[in-house]
């Protein structure tokens, strides 16, 4: 019953993302950045930049739409409870709301929220990628202070082909994306019909993550340049956010169901293509992003994320492509799909060294998340020798399986992105 409840669940949280979370062009597609070795592409484009020093104390801005008068923020560690109340200073009155700002010590304090007008926001990742937080009538939303905000992005649009699906690809760019510039980093997100908001599905702007407008906050705090590529996943996501490394509880469930019912109807889980999937992000995705936009081509600048059962194939990804993708972010990821011992035996199967990627995990409690299961899986990799400095875990207890969460924690994963590091996580 359990497991059952766990896949309905899983339903019923991606419905609701759909209904509360520029031309079409066919890609020509090329094999010669596919057939290119890494080396022939560091030496094209990519050149290591210096690890970026991790900011101490950084400077938060917050858009209130009810032109509260005073606000205060309280930033905290999850980790050892500590707090500490700073009132904000009012810097201006704009026609969507007052504008207040004050700094935070982001190395001892990872999470904040602000109190005004009496009320309290939600609870948000603080963090060097963060720049300001806005209060709306409808919704607590990322902002990034002196720029105009539109939470619909402009993307350009485009299919590409691979292991006999054609995938829609979204890739947003700042507004003053150059193609001659020194080459942009890369985020890679999977459930881009979830993670931008594109108005399309039925999609609502409440419980989008709004990603694109966290790598526009991310870049305007630390100077860091990159464009965000997201991939399409409507119709084919319960197989090719599985991948082959075990039998799945959703298939094991199918197959008593079946057995229950007298049935020898194929059900769409004896079929998962995670692994499939997983070769054509690696292997056609990449490399046709890195022939035809200005991005670095190296690992170190090459970003993947997903949720729920696309961060645990992001997840997947990371490890089985590190050479590809140097940073994952696997928010509420459904490690629960396999059992420990399957887990155990994939893990044990691969070999962690200082090439492996950088992995942020978050979570929730169980019964509102994906919790034993994340908790496990990073002990385990650590248990392996996974490199601890690679490694960070955020359990957050008041978590929800929800993109109003996650997007409230999105810019922990762009600072593993950006810093290696997650001050206060990582020991």
């Amino acid at each position: 019953m359990k497991r059952a409840a766990a896949v309905i669940l899983a339903a019923m949280v991606t419905a609701t993302m759909f209904a509360a979370c520029a031309s079409d062009k066919p890609a020509e597609q090329s094999t010669t950045a596919a057939e290119q070795s890494a080396t022939e592409q560091a030496t094209e484009k990519a050149t290591e930049a210096p690890e970026e020093p991790y900011k101490e104390t950084h400077t938060l801005y917050f858009k209130d739409g009810a032109n509260g008068s005073g606000a205060t923020a309280t930033f905290f560690n999850s980790v050892s409870g500590k707090s500490e109340s700073v009132v904000m200073k009012k810097i201006g009155e704009e026609k969507d709301g007052n504008v207040f700002t004050c700094e935070g010590n982001c190395a001892a304090y990872n999470m904040a929220y602000i109190t005004c007008g009496g009320k309290e926001t939600r609870k948000f990742a603080f963090n060097p990628c963060v720049n300001g937080w806005y209060q709306s009538e409808e919704d607590f939303l990322p902002y990034t202070q002196g720029t105009t905000t539109d939470y619909k992005p402009k993307v350009e649009e485009f299919k590409l082909s691979g292991y006999g699906h054609e995938k829609l690809i979204y890739v947003w760019k700042p507004d003053d994306y150059d193609a001659s510039s020194e080459p942009y980093d890369t985020v890679y997100m999977l459930d881009g019909q979830i993670t931008l908001y594109l108005d399309k599905y039925g999609q609502q702007l409440k419980g989008c993550p709004v990603a694109d407008e966290q790598v526009k906050a991310m870049m305007a705090s630390t100077g860091k340049k990159a464009i965000l590529v997201a991939v399409d996943n409507v119709g084919t996501r319960d197989i090719e956010m599985i991948p082959k490394i075990g039998v799945s509880k959703d298939r094991e469930m199918m197959e008593k169901m079946k057995s229950q019912m007298g049935s020898d109807e194929d059900f769409e889980f004896d079929s998962m293509d995670g692994d499939q999937f997983a070769d054509f992000v690696a292997n056609t995705l990449v490399p046709y992003i890195q022939q035809h936009y200005n991005v670095r081509t190296d690992a170190r600048h090459t970003s993947i994320a997903g949720v729920s059962l696309s961060g645990m194939e992001a997840f997947y990804i990371a490890v089985e492509h590190p050479e590809v993708f140097g940073t994952c972010g696997a928010f509420s990821p459904s490690f629960w799909e396999f059992d420990d011992a399957t887990w155990d035996k994939y893990a044990k199967g691969k070999k962690f060294d200082d090439n492996a990627a950088f992995l942020f995990l978050y979570t929730g409690p169980e019964q509102y998340d994906t919790d034993p299961h994340v908790t496990n899986m990073y002990n385990r990799l650590k248990g392996l020798g996974y490199p601890e400095d690679k490694l960070a875990l955020h359990f957050n207890e008041e978590g929800l399986h929800d993109g109003t969460v996650w997007r409230c924690m999105f810019s922990e994963f762009l600072t593993a992105m950006v810093y290696h590091r997650i001050e206060p996580l990582q020991p």
